[in-house]
């Protein structure tokens, strides 16, 4: 490395840019809410009601092939 670089530190805000603190609105942390709530019970019911999607299968698949027969 023949050439020496120089390096300035970046000034804060050198470009007028400011961040100002804007609470989120209301609204948002309403829908957060109820995407939590949502999720749990969507969750909850597929977990202990004992669906499953092999079982389904299963099910179509004799269906079917009784149609068939």
């Amino acid at each position: 490395m023949t050439e020496e670089s120089t390096v300035f530190p970046a000034e804060p805000h050198s470009d007028g840019i400011r961040e100002r603190y804007a609470p989120m609105p209301f609204y948002f942390k309403v829908l957060f809410g109820g995407l939590l709530v949502w999720a749990v019970v969507f969750t909850g019911y597929f977990l202990l009601s004992g669906w499953s999607s092999s079982d389904y299968f299963e099910r179509k698949m004799s269906t079917h092939q009784e149609a068939l027969q």
